[in-house]
């Protein structure tokens, strides 16, 4: 349940200075002086009084030692009481009317909700927690459990304080090889995040890798912080907790010292926004009084080796990420192009001449109608998921269901196909069935724009957003440019289409993302191979793009040649493929002109070089096949055709 900030707001200023009342006796405030609202902290020792009301954000704050603020929500979630269950005691007193629902509702359908797990005994979670420093009051305040095997079970709630998922670890050192942690067998996972029901979103979220991490924060006097459910790589708990962590105006993040916390890092930076994100420094090293030194990974080890003060003051003191704007020369990383993400085509030779699509590359496809773009644009979708690179596709020509239709089809292959004679033609349906399998591949995965919805550039560049920051996309596809309502008009439509590009580019850079623009060529006189002067639009277009690529669709005189007048050569050799992709521009190998030769399958819609490549299997499907492929291409008929042998040879087994 998310609650209206502005409701909570106005409920703090009907009480007023009641606040600071209320606050001074829950928390049983010492020496409180009510006139100037001041008082010796109650979090640590003190002998002149720190802690000081402010009447502006209605809210304690100590000026000594520990640094911690506390507003009336806190105050009743240090008590014991959930956030739902303590904005629901400040609207009480504060005579506020708001109309909660009914609480406590299990709003997901179909989902597998774990069981309670019924807890008399804590004394191996007690002493296994007491020994990383974690005390029974927080293992209390956390609703840290302990199952009949003695293992530690960690009750995640949603923002109802609804028991969504259970974890399970050993209450004991985990030996090397060992699961460390496990779900409730039976029930499902929701991505959830570990006390994101005892968060108040008025405050600073601390988002910690683990949830013995989150546990330090909390038993250190830092009560807003979460911990991820399944891992550092996984970021699924995004997308699920989505519109509860749009609340927060402030995110601090800390993650453990490795590889895998510092890309957790990075990518919660961007997606959550880096002016709204602060980054935890966790100490590299702790030093022993003989002067060696002790690696320190987690946050859990910063409460072990340095005490609780430490934590707090490195949470507080958290550092801003670095201005989006520059960086210091000195920390580029020296990389190959080797090193960079990114996706690959799956057509061999393509790869081999381009290595892949770059991570922060803006990249232009252009060609005539009827060359294959939106074959090959649906093939680099497949590829995407494959690869696990979740993608946004927007469409301005084909309908929604078009989209789907076609990317069904390459995703499909030609061993899930049927086909269908009539007098006048032969044509093909994916088969229903597998359909199905299909839409669970994608699922979550692949995000088309909807139909009808707004063409205008900076709505079409918030969803992009909205999906690289919501769903971690890594590929952008926009075919094409001319269904692009750029707000021109006859004097400026160059400087909009400018503007656009450059708006692309900085998009693929700031997000580290793929981005292909599909944009249509200038009415040729002639039907030929095209260079980048025959591109349509501004010569940003071509200037700017880190690669732009073509597609030529082979002609049947294209095929045929010119034989010389001896009749044992050439004068123009004839063109076996389909058709030609050309790389007119590759700024990232520095190679222009390249073309390399296509074979089109008519039943799977895919482009091909090799019978390995028209048998693509996706992730989807695991059968085990044996025979051949049930379409035969026309152009395997061509004995000279070297791969006319390969699928030969398949037909054998």
């Amino acid at each position: 349940m998310l609650i209206d900030k502005d409701v909570i707001q106005e409920a703090k200023q009907k009480l007023g200075i009641e606040n600071a009342f209320i606050i001074a006796k829950e928390l049983e405030l010492e020496d409180s002086d009510e006139k100037n609202l001041r008082s010796r902290c109650p979090f640590h020792h003190e002998d002149t009084p720190s802690f000081i009301y402010n009447p502006k954000t209605y809210q304690y704050h100590c000026f000594g030692a520990c640094s911690r603020s506390y507003d009336i929500i806190d105050v009743f979630m240090l008590k014991g009481l959930t956030y739902l269950e303590s904005v629901q005691k400040l609207f009480k007193e504060s005579d506020t009317k708001y109309s909660f629902g009914e609480l406590k509702v299990k709003t997901k359908h179909q989902y597998k909700y774990p069981k309670e797990v019924i807890c008399n005994n804590k004394d191996k979670v007690y002493d296994y927690l007491g020994m990383r420093k974690i005390s029974k009051t927080t293992v209390d305040y956390a609703d840290i459990r302990q199952d009949e095997h003695d293992n530690v079970v960690f009750n995640f709630y949603d923002s109802n304080d609804v028991l969504t998922l259970v974890k399970y670890r050993p209450s004991r050192k985990i030996e090397k090889g060992e699961i460390k942690t496990w779900c409730q067998k039976d029930a499902d996972t929701s991505p959830i995040l570990f006390n994101m029901n005892r968060i108040n979103i008025n405050s600073p979220l601390l988002i910690c890798e683990g949830e013995i991490d989150s546990l330090s924060a909390i038993d250190s006097g830092y009560l807003n912080a979460v911990s991820v459910p399944l891992g550092a790589g996984n970021f699924g708990w995004m997308e699920e907790n989505w519109d509860w962590l749009q609340q927060f105006e402030q995110i601090i993040v800390c993650s453990d010292n490795d590889d895998a916390g510092l890309k957790m890092q990075k990518e919660l930076i961007f997606r959550l926004g880096s002016w709204r994100t602060k980054v935890v420094e966790i100490p590299q090293y702790f030093e022993k009084e003989d002067g060696s030194k002790i690696p320190v990974n987690d946050l859990n080890e910063v409460l072990f080796r340095f005490g609780k003060e430490k934590v707090l003051e490195i949470i507080v003191n958290a550092k801003d990420t670095p201005v989006d704007s520059v960086v210091d020369f000195s920390d580029i990383e020296d990389v190959d192009l080797d090193d960079i993400d990114g996706i690959q085509t799956g057509i061999k030779a393509i790869d081999k001449e381009l290595f892949k699509l770059f991570n922060g590359t803006f990249n232009v496809l252009t060609g005539i109608n009827g060359s294959g773009k939106t074959s090959l644009l649906s093939q680099l979708v497949c590829q995407a998921l494959e690869q696990d690179k979740n993608t946004f596709f927007y469409s301005g020509e084909l309908p929604n269901h078009q989209t789907k239709n076609w990317i069904n089809f390459i995703l499909s292959g030609q061993r899930h196909l049927n086909e269908y004679k009539t007098d006048e033609t032969v044509f093909w349906k994916v088969q229903p069935d597998v359909k199905k399998q299909m839409n669970e591949f994608y699922k979550g995965r692949l995000f088309v724009y909807k139909d009808g919805y707004s063409r205008k550039v900076d709505d079409i560049l918030k969803s992009m957003e909205d999906n690289v920051r919501k769903y971690g996309v890594k590929l952008c596809l926009i075919d094409n440019l001319t269904a692009v309502n750029l707000g021109n008009n006859d004097n400026n439509k160059y400087e909009k289409q400018t503007d656009f590009i450059v708006s692309l580019i900085d998009f693929a850079k700031k997000f580290n993302i793929v981005v292909i623009l599909v944009v249509h060529p200038h009415k040729m006189d002639t039907t030929r191979r095209m260079t980048k002067m025959d591109i349509q639009g501004v010569m940003a277009l071509s200037d700017l793009a880190h690669r732009v690529l073509s597609l030529y669709r082979v002609s049947a005189k294209d095929k045929q040649g010119i034989p010389n007048k001896k009749g044992d050569g050439w004068y123009v050799e004839p063109i076996k493929h389909d058709v030609l992709f050309d790389i007119l521009k590759d700024r990232m190998r520095g190679s222009e002109g390249n073309g390399i030769g296509l074979y089109y399958d008519k039943p799977s819609r895919r482009f091909f070089t090799d019978a390995t490549d028209l048998d693509i299997r996706y992730k989807w499907d695991t059968g085990k096949y044996t025979t051949p492929l049930p379409f035969k291409p026309p152009q395997f008929d061509d004995k000279t055709n070297p791969i006319y042998g390969e699928i030969k040879g398949s037909e054998k087994k």
